[in-house]
Protein backbone atom coordinates (compact mmCIF):
# COMPACT_ATOMS: atom_id res chain seq x y z
CA UNK A 1 0.00 0.00 0.00
CA UNK A 2 2.64 1.97 1.03
CA UNK A 3 4.45 1.57 -2.76
CA UNK A 4 1.09 2.62 -4.40
CA UNK A 5 0.88 5.90 -2.20
CA UNK A 6 4.55 6.59 -3.18
CA UNK A 7 4.30 5.60 -6.96
CA UNK A 8 1.57 8.00 -7.25
CA UNK A 9 2.71 11.06 -4.88
CA UNK A 10 5.99 10.48 -6.94
CA UNK A 11 5.20 10.04 -10.17
CA UNK A 12 1.79 11.69 -10.48
CA UNK A 13 1.88 12.86 -14.10
CA UNK A 14 3.16 9.45 -15.70
CA UNK A 15 0.65 7.50 -13.54
CA UNK A 16 -2.51 9.30 -14.96
CA UNK A 17 -1.00 8.81 -18.27
CA UNK A 18 -0.94 5.50 -18.21
CA UNK A 19 -4.30 5.36 -16.64
CA UNK A 20 -5.58 7.60 -19.36
CA UNK A 21 -4.18 5.75 -21.66
CA UNK A 22 -5.92 2.58 -19.95
CA UNK A 23 -9.59 4.40 -19.92
CA UNK A 24 -9.06 4.67 -23.52
CA UNK A 25 -8.14 0.95 -24.87
CA UNK A 26 -11.19 0.08 -22.07
CA UNK A 27 -13.41 2.44 -23.88
CA UNK A 28 -12.63 1.00 -27.28
CA UNK A 29 -12.41 -2.47 -26.73
CA UNK A 30 -15.27 -3.72 -28.69
CA UNK A 31 -13.77 -1.27 -32.09
CA UNK A 32 -10.49 -2.92 -31.21
CA UNK A 33 -8.64 -0.40 -33.85
CA UNK A 34 -5.91 -1.03 -35.65
CA UNK A 35 -2.41 -1.37 -33.39
CA UNK A 36 -4.44 -1.84 -30.31
CA UNK A 37 -2.21 -5.01 -28.91
CA UNK A 38 0.79 -2.44 -29.65
CA UNK A 39 -0.65 -0.11 -27.40
CA UNK A 40 -1.40 -2.30 -24.87
CA UNK A 41 2.04 -3.94 -24.66
CA UNK A 42 3.71 -0.87 -24.73
CA UNK A 43 1.39 0.35 -21.66
CA UNK A 44 2.79 -2.68 -19.97
CA UNK A 45 6.14 -1.65 -20.54
CA UNK A 46 5.84 1.81 -19.42
CA UNK A 47 4.01 0.29 -16.10
CA UNK A 48 6.60 -1.94 -15.02
CA UNK A 49 9.28 1.50 -15.83
CA UNK A 50 7.32 3.77 -13.74
CA UNK A 51 6.92 1.27 -10.77
CA UNK A 52 10.67 0.53 -11.48
CA UNK A 53 11.60 3.96 -10.88
CA UNK A 54 9.38 4.53 -7.65
CA UNK A 55 10.61 1.47 -6.32
CA UNK A 56 14.65 2.68 -6.89
CA UNK A 57 12.88 6.57 -5.14
CA UNK A 58 11.41 4.24 -2.30
CA UNK A 59 14.40 2.20 -1.30
CA UNK A 60 16.88 5.58 -1.32
CA UNK A 61 14.62 7.92 0.37
CA UNK A 62 13.18 5.16 3.31
CA UNK A 63 16.24 2.30 3.07
CA UNK A 64 19.31 3.52 1.57
CA UNK A 65 22.26 4.68 3.90
CA UNK A 66 25.22 6.66 2.64
CA UNK A 67 27.37 5.24 5.13
CA UNK A 68 26.72 1.37 4.45
CA UNK A 69 29.06 -1.04 2.25
CA UNK A 70 26.89 -2.20 -0.33
CA UNK A 71 29.54 -4.77 -1.92
CA UNK A 72 27.51 -8.20 -1.86
CA UNK A 73 24.54 -6.48 -0.50
CA UNK A 74 21.30 -7.66 -2.31
CA UNK A 75 20.08 -3.99 -2.49
CA UNK A 76 23.22 -3.57 -4.98
CA UNK A 77 22.07 -6.69 -6.94
CA UNK A 78 18.48 -5.19 -7.61
CA UNK A 79 20.26 -2.00 -8.49
CA UNK A 80 22.06 -3.31 -11.06
CA UNK A 81 18.44 -5.41 -12.28
CA UNK A 82 16.47 -2.43 -12.10
CA UNK A 83 18.87 -0.34 -13.98
CA UNK A 84 19.35 -3.14 -16.74
CA UNK A 85 15.50 -3.51 -17.00
CA UNK A 86 15.17 0.26 -17.36
CA UNK A 87 18.21 0.07 -20.16
CA UNK A 88 16.28 -2.60 -21.77
CA UNK A 89 12.66 -1.25 -22.33
CA UNK A 90 12.87 2.10 -23.40
CA UNK A 91 14.70 0.67 -26.71
CA UNK A 92 12.02 -1.73 -26.38
CA UNK A 93 8.93 0.66 -26.54
CA UNK A 94 10.70 2.39 -29.55
CA UNK A 95 10.90 -0.74 -31.17
CA UNK A 96 7.22 -1.72 -30.80
CA UNK A 97 6.75 2.31 -31.44
CA UNK A 98 7.86 1.29 -35.11
CA UNK A 99 5.98 -1.92 -35.81
CA UNK A 100 2.53 -0.17 -34.37
CA UNK A 101 3.30 2.86 -36.77
CA UNK A 102 4.43 0.39 -39.74
CA UNK A 103 3.52 -3.20 -39.81
CA UNK A 104 5.09 -3.72 -42.60
CA UNK A 105 8.72 -3.86 -41.71
CA UNK A 106 11.03 -6.32 -41.50
CA UNK A 107 10.47 -6.46 -37.53
CA UNK A 108 13.22 -9.56 -36.65
CA UNK A 109 16.06 -7.42 -38.81
CA UNK A 110 14.55 -3.92 -36.64
CA UNK A 111 15.39 -6.27 -33.66
CA UNK A 112 18.86 -6.16 -33.62
CA UNK A 113 19.78 -3.11 -31.79
CA UNK A 114 17.35 -4.25 -29.24
CA UNK A 115 19.03 -7.55 -29.20
CA UNK A 116 22.79 -5.73 -28.93
CA UNK A 117 21.20 -4.13 -25.72
CA UNK A 118 19.84 -6.98 -24.35
CA UNK A 119 22.69 -9.02 -24.78
CA UNK A 120 25.12 -6.34 -23.13
CA UNK A 121 23.10 -5.89 -20.15
CA UNK A 122 23.17 -9.29 -19.96
CA UNK A 123 26.80 -9.28 -19.83
CA UNK A 124 26.92 -6.36 -17.36
CA UNK A 125 25.18 -8.11 -15.33
CA UNK A 126 27.15 -11.01 -14.96
CA UNK A 127 30.39 -10.32 -16.15
CA UNK A 128 32.31 -7.09 -17.17
CA UNK A 129 30.38 -3.84 -15.90
CA UNK A 130 30.87 -2.80 -19.80
CA UNK A 131 28.01 -0.58 -19.83
CA UNK A 132 27.58 0.94 -16.12
CA UNK A 133 28.30 -0.37 -12.80
CA UNK A 134 27.49 1.02 -8.53
CA UNK A 135 30.07 1.60 -6.34
CA UNK A 136 30.02 0.20 -2.72
CA UNK A 137 27.51 3.54 -2.01
CA UNK A 138 25.34 2.58 -5.02
CA UNK A 139 26.47 5.35 -6.86
CA UNK A 140 25.86 4.80 -10.35
CA UNK A 141 28.92 5.05 -12.99
CA UNK A 142 28.92 4.64 -16.94
CA UNK A 143 30.76 2.29 -18.22
CA UNK A 144 32.60 2.44 -21.64
CA UNK A 145 29.46 1.01 -23.71
CA UNK A 146 27.19 3.39 -21.61
CA UNK A 147 25.53 5.07 -24.77
CA UNK A 148 24.75 1.76 -26.11
CA UNK A 149 20.94 1.61 -24.84
CA UNK A 150 20.81 5.10 -26.16
CA UNK A 151 22.45 4.42 -29.27
CA UNK A 152 19.71 1.70 -29.84
CA UNK A 153 16.17 4.46 -28.99
CA UNK A 154 17.70 6.70 -31.24
CA UNK A 155 18.37 4.39 -34.24
CA UNK A 156 14.80 3.58 -33.84
CA UNK A 157 13.88 7.53 -33.56
CA UNK A 158 15.66 8.13 -36.77
CA UNK A 159 14.02 4.68 -38.28
CA UNK A 160 10.58 6.43 -37.50
CA UNK A 161 11.39 10.08 -39.02
CA UNK A 162 12.97 8.33 -42.15
CA UNK A 163 8.63 6.44 -42.46
CA UNK A 164 7.62 10.10 -41.19
CA UNK A 165 8.87 11.40 -44.59
CA UNK A 166 7.78 8.13 -46.37
CA UNK A 167 4.55 8.91 -45.40
CA UNK A 168 4.88 12.52 -46.60
CA UNK A 169 5.70 11.38 -49.61
CA UNK A 170 2.67 8.67 -49.97
CA UNK A 171 0.46 11.61 -48.71
CA UNK A 172 -0.09 10.18 -45.48
CA UNK A 173 0.42 13.72 -44.49
CA UNK A 174 -1.54 13.22 -41.07
CA UNK A 175 0.24 10.04 -39.82
CA UNK A 176 3.43 11.69 -40.93
CA UNK A 177 2.98 14.72 -38.75
CA UNK A 178 1.95 12.60 -35.80
CA UNK A 179 5.52 11.03 -36.22
CA UNK A 180 7.41 13.82 -36.35
CA UNK A 181 5.46 15.31 -33.49
CA UNK A 182 6.41 12.07 -31.59
CA UNK A 183 10.47 11.81 -32.62
CA UNK A 184 10.55 15.40 -32.03
CA UNK A 185 9.18 15.07 -28.38
CA UNK A 186 11.86 12.03 -27.69
CA UNK A 187 14.65 13.98 -29.35
CA UNK A 188 13.99 17.11 -26.85
CA UNK A 189 13.54 15.34 -23.94
CA UNK A 190 16.87 13.02 -24.76
CA UNK A 191 18.65 16.49 -24.97
CA UNK A 192 17.51 17.74 -21.62
CA UNK A 193 17.94 15.05 -19.94
CA UNK A 194 21.82 14.95 -21.66
CA UNK A 195 22.18 18.65 -20.53
CA UNK A 196 20.80 18.27 -17.07
CA UNK A 197 18.29 20.75 -17.98
CA UNK A 198 15.52 17.95 -17.23
CA UNK A 199 15.80 14.47 -15.96
CA UNK A 200 13.41 11.79 -15.09
CA UNK A 201 10.81 12.76 -17.97
CA UNK A 202 11.03 10.18 -20.27
CA UNK A 203 8.34 8.12 -18.92
CA UNK A 204 6.11 10.69 -19.20
CA UNK A 205 7.11 11.87 -23.10
CA UNK A 206 6.74 8.24 -24.19
CA UNK A 207 3.04 7.84 -22.39
CA UNK A 208 2.36 11.25 -23.96
CA UNK A 209 3.85 9.90 -27.18
CA UNK A 210 1.41 7.06 -27.11
CA UNK A 211 -1.91 8.91 -25.99
CA UNK A 212 -1.24 11.21 -29.03
CA UNK A 213 -0.50 8.17 -31.53
CA UNK A 214 -3.66 6.51 -29.95
CA UNK A 215 -5.85 9.34 -30.84
CA UNK A 216 -4.47 9.49 -34.12
CA UNK A 217 -5.65 5.57 -34.74
CA UNK A 218 -8.82 6.27 -33.21
CA UNK A 219 -9.52 9.20 -35.65
CA UNK A 220 -8.39 6.73 -38.76
CA UNK A 221 -10.60 3.94 -37.48
CA UNK A 222 -13.48 6.33 -37.35
CA UNK A 223 -12.86 7.76 -40.94
CA UNK A 224 -12.64 4.06 -41.68
CA UNK A 225 -16.22 3.19 -40.61
CA UNK A 226 -17.47 6.25 -41.98
CA UNK A 227 -16.33 5.00 -45.17
CA UNK A 228 -17.67 1.42 -44.67
CA UNK A 229 -20.78 2.88 -43.83
CA UNK A 230 -20.67 4.61 -46.90
CA UNK A 231 -20.30 2.04 -49.08
CA UNK A 232 -22.41 -0.48 -47.63
CA UNK A 233 -24.99 2.47 -48.05
CA UNK A 234 -24.15 2.33 -51.25
CA UNK A 235 -24.82 -1.34 -51.62
CA UNK A 236 -28.31 -1.56 -50.20
CA UNK A 237 -29.30 1.34 -52.59
CA UNK A 238 -27.67 -0.89 -55.41
CA UNK A 239 -29.66 -3.91 -53.52
CA UNK A 240 -32.97 -2.05 -53.69
CA UNK A 241 -32.26 -0.77 -57.22
CA UNK A 242 -31.42 -4.58 -57.80
CA UNK A 243 -35.07 -5.30 -56.01
CA UNK A 244 -36.61 -2.81 -58.07
CA UNK A 245 -35.22 -4.52 -61.34
CA UNK A 246 -36.29 -7.81 -60.26
CA UNK A 247 -39.59 -6.94 -59.93
CA UNK A 248 -40.23 -5.94 -63.51
CA UNK A 249 -43.93 -3.94 -63.55
CA UNK A 250 -46.25 -7.15 -64.19
CA UNK A 251 -48.86 -5.17 -65.71
CA UNK A 252 -46.64 -3.60 -68.14
CA UNK A 253 -45.45 -7.32 -69.34
CA UNK A 254 -49.14 -8.44 -69.32
CA UNK A 255 -49.99 -5.09 -71.70
CA UNK A 256 -46.94 -6.19 -73.48
CA UNK A 257 -47.66 -9.61 -74.23
CA UNK A 258 -51.38 -9.27 -74.69
CA UNK A 259 -50.35 -6.42 -77.80
CA UNK A 260 -48.21 -8.31 -79.31
CA UNK A 261 -50.91 -11.91 -78.79
CA UNK A 262 -53.52 -9.42 -80.34
CA UNK A 263 -50.96 -8.46 -83.63
CA UNK A 264 -50.04 -11.90 -84.27
CA UNK A 265 -52.79 -12.23 -86.82
CA UNK A 266 -52.78 -9.12 -88.05
CA UNK A 267 -48.80 -8.14 -89.03
CA UNK A 268 -46.46 -10.41 -88.70
CA UNK A 269 -43.56 -8.48 -89.51
CA UNK A 270 -44.87 -6.41 -86.57
CA UNK A 271 -45.13 -8.64 -84.36
CA UNK A 272 -41.80 -10.13 -84.91
CA UNK A 273 -40.25 -6.44 -84.30
CA UNK A 274 -42.27 -6.19 -81.13
CA UNK A 275 -41.04 -9.37 -79.69
CA UNK A 276 -37.06 -8.36 -80.61
CA UNK A 277 -37.70 -4.94 -78.83
CA UNK A 278 -39.15 -7.34 -75.58
CA UNK A 279 -36.42 -9.14 -75.65
CA UNK A 280 -34.34 -6.27 -75.77
CA UNK A 281 -36.16 -4.65 -73.20
CA UNK A 282 -35.93 -7.40 -70.43
CA UNK A 283 -32.18 -7.78 -71.56
CA UNK A 284 -31.32 -4.69 -70.31
CA UNK A 285 -33.15 -4.93 -67.42
CA UNK A 286 -31.67 -8.06 -66.27
CA UNK A 287 -28.34 -6.39 -67.54
CA UNK A 288 -28.99 -3.24 -64.94
CA UNK A 289 -28.87 -5.62 -61.85
CA UNK A 290 -25.15 -6.60 -62.68
CA UNK A 291 -24.24 -2.73 -63.86
CA UNK A 292 -21.33 -1.09 -61.92
CA UNK A 293 -20.87 2.87 -62.21
CA UNK A 294 -22.52 4.89 -64.84
CA UNK A 295 -24.10 4.57 -68.62
CA UNK A 296 -23.77 6.93 -71.23
CA UNK A 297 -26.96 8.61 -72.24
CA UNK A 298 -26.99 7.42 -75.43
CA UNK A 299 -27.67 4.06 -73.70
CA UNK A 300 -30.36 5.23 -71.23
CA UNK A 301 -32.25 6.78 -74.30
CA UNK A 302 -32.17 3.56 -76.31
CA UNK A 303 -33.36 1.23 -73.46
CA UNK A 304 -35.79 4.28 -72.81
CA UNK A 305 -37.39 4.21 -76.73
CA UNK A 306 -37.83 0.23 -76.33
CA UNK A 307 -39.89 0.89 -73.75
CA UNK A 308 -41.91 3.24 -75.71
CA UNK A 309 -41.81 1.21 -78.63
CA UNK A 310 -43.94 -1.52 -76.75
CA UNK A 311 -45.94 1.10 -74.90
CA UNK A 312 -47.13 2.18 -78.38
CA UNK A 313 -48.45 -1.08 -79.16
CA UNK A 314 -51.11 -0.28 -76.50
CA UNK A 315 -51.67 3.04 -76.59
CA UNK A 316 -51.24 3.16 -80.73
CA UNK A 317 -52.11 6.88 -81.87
CA UNK A 318 -52.98 7.99 -78.24
CA UNK A 319 -49.10 8.08 -77.47
CA UNK A 320 -47.28 10.51 -79.09
CA UNK A 321 -43.57 10.77 -78.25
CA UNK A 322 -41.39 13.49 -79.27
CA UNK A 323 -37.19 13.60 -79.09
CA UNK A 324 -35.26 16.77 -78.85
CA UNK A 325 -31.49 15.68 -78.40
CA UNK A 326 -29.00 18.22 -78.05
CA UNK A 327 -26.80 17.02 -75.66
CA UNK A 328 -25.79 13.12 -75.64
CA UNK A 329 -21.84 13.18 -74.61
CA UNK A 330 -22.20 12.22 -70.70
CA UNK A 331 -22.73 9.78 -68.17
CA UNK A 332 -25.69 9.09 -65.71
CA UNK A 333 -26.65 5.59 -63.37
CA UNK A 334 -28.47 3.11 -65.09
CA UNK A 335 -32.21 3.40 -65.68
CA UNK A 336 -32.54 6.96 -64.52
CA UNK A 337 -34.68 8.32 -67.58
CA UNK A 338 -36.74 5.28 -68.76
CA UNK A 339 -38.29 4.64 -65.38
CA UNK A 340 -39.11 8.88 -65.14
CA UNK A 341 -40.53 8.20 -68.62
CA UNK A 342 -42.68 5.41 -67.37
CA UNK A 343 -44.19 7.84 -65.13
CA UNK A 344 -45.27 10.21 -67.25
CA UNK A 345 -47.01 7.17 -69.57
CA UNK A 346 -48.54 5.51 -66.95
CA UNK A 347 -49.72 7.98 -64.10
CA UNK A 348 -49.55 11.21 -66.84
CA UNK A 349 -50.94 10.57 -70.46
CA UNK A 350 -53.21 6.83 -69.30
CA UNK A 351 -54.41 8.50 -65.85
CA UNK A 352 -55.63 12.02 -68.24
CA UNK A 353 -59.11 12.49 -68.67
CA UNK A 354 -59.07 12.03 -72.33
CA UNK A 355 -56.26 8.84 -71.92
CA UNK A 356 -54.07 10.22 -74.63
CA UNK A 357 -51.56 12.89 -74.78
CA UNK A 358 -47.46 13.15 -75.59
CA UNK A 359 -44.28 12.64 -74.09
CA UNK A 360 -41.35 14.69 -75.32
CA UNK A 361 -37.78 13.84 -74.27
CA UNK A 362 -35.60 16.40 -74.56
CA UNK A 363 -31.32 16.99 -73.45
CA UNK A 364 -29.27 20.29 -73.53
CA UNK A 365 -26.53 21.26 -71.75
CA UNK A 366 -25.91 24.74 -69.02
CA UNK A 367 -22.34 25.90 -68.11
CA UNK A 368 -22.67 23.55 -64.51
CA UNK A 369 -24.96 20.93 -65.71
CA UNK A 370 -26.41 18.34 -68.34
CA UNK A 371 -29.47 18.23 -68.25
CA UNK A 372 -32.60 15.50 -69.17
CA UNK A 373 -36.30 16.83 -69.58
CA UNK A 374 -38.96 14.70 -69.56
CA UNK A 375 -42.45 16.60 -69.96
CA UNK A 376 -46.10 15.51 -70.05
CA UNK A 377 -49.43 17.12 -71.18
CA UNK A 378 -51.18 14.68 -68.83
CA UNK A 379 -52.90 14.25 -65.56
CA UNK A 380 -50.48 15.86 -63.84
CA UNK A 381 -50.38 15.96 -59.70
CA UNK A 382 -49.93 18.11 -56.99
CA UNK A 383 -46.16 18.29 -56.01
CA UNK A 384 -47.15 18.08 -52.56
CA UNK A 385 -47.85 15.05 -52.46
CA UNK A 386 -44.73 13.76 -53.50
CA UNK A 387 -43.36 12.31 -50.08
CA UNK A 388 -46.98 9.96 -49.73
CA UNK A 389 -46.71 8.50 -53.57
CA UNK A 390 -47.17 5.09 -52.81
CA UNK A 391 -45.08 2.05 -54.63
CA UNK A 392 -46.98 2.32 -57.86
CA UNK A 393 -45.04 5.51 -58.81
CA UNK A 394 -42.37 3.13 -59.66
CA UNK A 395 -38.97 4.68 -59.18
CA UNK A 396 -39.05 8.79 -58.22
CA UNK A 397 -37.37 8.14 -54.75
CA UNK A 398 -35.18 5.32 -56.23
CA UNK A 399 -34.29 7.59 -59.19
CA UNK A 400 -33.56 10.48 -57.15
CA UNK A 401 -31.32 8.59 -54.28
CA UNK A 402 -28.87 6.65 -56.77
CA UNK A 403 -28.58 10.33 -58.87
CA UNK A 404 -27.43 12.12 -55.61
CA UNK A 405 -25.19 8.94 -54.72
CA UNK A 406 -23.75 8.01 -57.59
CA UNK A 407 -23.08 11.25 -60.07
CA UNK A 408 -23.69 13.97 -57.39
CA UNK A 409 -26.72 14.63 -59.43
CA UNK A 410 -30.61 16.08 -58.86
CA UNK A 411 -34.28 15.30 -59.69
CA UNK A 412 -36.69 17.90 -59.97
CA UNK A 413 -40.64 17.58 -60.62
CA UNK A 414 -42.92 20.30 -61.57
CA UNK A 415 -45.96 19.60 -62.00
CA UNK A 416 -50.29 21.39 -62.23
CA UNK A 417 -53.28 19.02 -61.96
CA UNK A 418 -54.80 19.16 -65.19
CA UNK A 419 -51.79 20.30 -67.08
CA UNK A 420 -48.93 17.57 -66.84
CA UNK A 421 -45.76 17.70 -65.19
CA UNK A 422 -42.19 17.80 -66.17
CA UNK A 423 -39.20 15.94 -64.55
CA UNK A 424 -35.59 17.48 -64.76
CA UNK A 425 -32.24 15.50 -63.97
CA UNK A 426 -29.51 17.31 -63.76
CA UNK A 427 -26.00 16.02 -63.92
CA UNK A 428 -23.12 17.84 -62.69
CA UNK A 429 -20.16 18.50 -65.24
CA UNK A 430 -17.76 18.21 -62.72
CA UNK A 431 -15.38 15.12 -63.42
CA UNK A 432 -18.56 13.71 -65.47
CA UNK A 433 -17.33 15.21 -68.76
CA UNK A 434 -13.52 12.93 -68.08
CA UNK A 435 -15.76 10.03 -67.32
CA UNK A 436 -17.38 10.11 -71.07
CA UNK A 437 -14.29 11.07 -72.50
CA UNK A 438 -14.29 14.70 -73.15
Amino acid sequence: MQLISYLISYNFVSVALIIGIIVLLIENRKERPHGTEHIAVIVILLSIIVANAAIRELFLKKVYDADYDYRGDPAMYFMYFRTAVEHILFPMIAYIEILLITPNVKRYLLFIPEGIVIAAEIVNLFGPKIIFSYNSHLDYEDGIFFLAPYFAGMIYMLLLLRYSIRFFKSKDKTKGATVIFIVFLTILECYLEAAYIVVDLMDEIVALDVIVFYFYLISIYQREMEEKLRISQLELEKSRRVLTLSQIQPHFMYNSLTSIIYLCDKDTNKTKNALIDFSKYLRQNLDAMSRNGLVSIKEELEHTKIYLSLEKLRFDDDLNIEFDIRDEMFMLPVLSVQPMVENAVKHGINSSDSGCGTVRISTDETETHHRIIIKDDGAGFDTAELDSLDESHIGINNVRKRLQDECGGELIINSVPDEGTECVILIPKEKNDENSGN
